[in-house]
């Protein structure tokens, strides 16, 4: 998403601040934290919360908001790291299956430490 305009802390504070419907496109975090804010900026303009009180919410909604966006970035890159792995993996598992010979034992062990890539596109002459 893009990034937020001067003085607000999400890109869509703006709209969520007038009580403007949902964008379309938001993650689940970006929701989440979309409607919180809108029912905080509601809640505030309604004078059920003072000021610090108001400030206080947007920090930790904030602060909810940020984690939960780069444990599922995180994630992200935690799954195509995996299978990126098991992808390197195949070739030197087939090799080992089709010739159990030390090297190509060591060739996998290497792959799987991270030592050696193994993937027939990138090995091919």
């Amino acid at each position: 998403m893009s990034t937020p305009e001067p003085g607000y802390a999400f890109p869509w504070e703006r709209e969520a601040m007038q009580g403007a419907e949902m964008p379309d496109g938001l993650s689940i975090h970006d929701q989440m934290a979309y409607i919180s804010l809108r029912t905080l900026y509601h809640d505030f303009h309604e004078k059920r919360l003072n000021r610090a009180t108001a400030s206080a919410e947007k920090r930790r909604i904030f602060g909810a908001w940020d984690k939960a966006k780069r444990t599922a970035e995180f994630e992200c890159k935690l799954a195509f790291f995996h299978a990126q792995l098991y992808k390197d993996t195949e070739g030197a598992k087939t090799a080992v299956r089709k010739n159990p010979s030390p090297e190509n034992a060591i060739r996998l062990c290497n792959v799987l430490d991270g030592l050696e890539k193994c993937r027939p596109e990138e090995t091919a002459p």
